[in-house]
């Protein structure tokens, strides 16, 4: 590495750059993925049943009737609301009415946004924050790897975008987990919200309400209502933290070899490891792979974590990571390990384009802004 190739300052104008360009690849994510994500959500939390079984005539002729439409989505749907209540039926008496929703017929491409409007108002944001916080992280491993490199003569001449290039790898995976795990903590009611939202087809306001319940037929209670909201926080810390490490890690290497495939007449001896050459198109392929590896790494994680929180949605109060383990024992032991991997094609299927759009519209405005 050249010793040209030093660190970039650290300024107000390096993270209102990771700032702006996070919000944006934040709202391309949530426009391009939510839908499949809800899709996602219904097949996990489903038993696998193919009619819902209800114990009052109208609930009955809802089932007549979406067992002979054939609508999957409607199936996965009342599936996993039924499926929620009959493992808590042991611990509360709920009625099927109370928690299905009314209208499971009628399940439209509006109704898979369902759960949209908190992380519309809220991603953008945490993104932001949190590729800002990946940004500075890389920023300050790539100032000390450096001065590693070169301890003695080292002139630090303002280079925007030299760390995107030429730091370690492991830079970019020490600062996506820190980035993941930290923005954790404001992701997880975030998302236990949604997910009610997602399964009941409730309003944003209705989730949040039933959310601070803190047990059935009980009102909200401050204090204690703030534990439902970090459901299995455990599973989800995981799922945020070293699923964003091998996101980023995934997604900076392909790009790397890729860049190293290219022909090395298109590339001066300096500039042979840096993927600024790289067309819009190979970035879309390396953050589609990317993503594709990151849920194929996350995902068991992922179905216990959606579990979790329709078993909250019955009994209405906060379960733990313990709970989560629990639960991987009896699926395993009375379904096999493949009932962890239930709804996978539809994740890996929504990673693709979700990831194509998120990090290459990322890396174009950070790009954009630096210069």
């Amino acid at each position: 590495m050249a010793s040209s190739r030093s660190c970039e300052g650290y300024s107000a104008r390096s993270i209102r750059n990771g700032l702006v360009a996070g919000y944006s690849a934040g709202l391309c994510g949530i426009i391009v993925g939510h839908p499949l994500d809800s899709v996602k959500v219904l097949l996990q939390t489903s038993g696998g049943a193919s009619v819902l079984q209800t114990s009052t005539p109208s609930n009955t002729k809802a089932a007549s009737t979406m067992a002979s439409s054939g609508h999957v989505l409607t199936r996965a749907l009342s599936n996993a609301a039924s499926n929620a209540l009959q493992s808590s039926s042991a611990k509360a008496n709920v009625s099927t009415a109370t928690l299905v929703p009314q209208e499971t017929g009628k399940r439209s491409l509006r109704a898979l946004y369902a759960g949209a409007t908190g992380p519309l108002l809220t991603i953008g944001l945490l993104q932001s924050i949190n590729f800002a916080i990946y940004d500075s992280v890389r920023r300050v491993l790539y100032q000390r790897q450096v001065q590693s490199e070169h301890p003695n003569g080292l002139t630090c001449n303002i280079q925007p975008g030299d760390y995107l290039h030429y730091d370690n790898l492991s830079n970019v995976a020490i600062a996506s987990f820190v980035a993941g795990g930290s923005t954790s903590i404001l992701t997880s009611p975030m998302l236990v919200v949604k997910t009610k939202q997602q399964l009941m087809v409730w309003g944003f306001r209705k989730a949040i309400r039933e959310t601070c319940r803190c047990g059935i037929n009980e009102k909200p209670h401050h204090l204690n209502a703030l534990r439902n909201f970090y459901t299995g926080f455990g599973v989800h810390f995981f799922c945020d933290a070293f699923g964003r490490s091998v996101y980023m890690f995934t997604y900076e290497l392909l790009k790397r070899k890729l860049a190293q495939g290219n022909s090395a007449e298109q590339y001066s001896q300096s500039d042979f490891m840096s993927t600024q050459n790289l067309s819009l198109s190979e970035r879309m392929l390396c953050a589609a792979s990317a993503g594709m590896a990151c849920w194929a790494f996350i995902f068991p994680a992922d179905v216990i974590r959606s579990k979790l929180y329709a078993k909250s949605l019955a009994t209405q109060s906060s379960l733990t990571t313990a709970d989560g383990i629990e639960l991987v024992r009896q699926m395993v032991r009375d379904q096999g390990f493949r009932s962890l991997y239930r709804g996978m094609t539809i994740t890996v299927a929504r990673a693709a384009p979700v990831a194509a759009a998120v990090l290459p519209v990322y890396d174009t405005v950070l790009a954009w802004l630096s210069s």
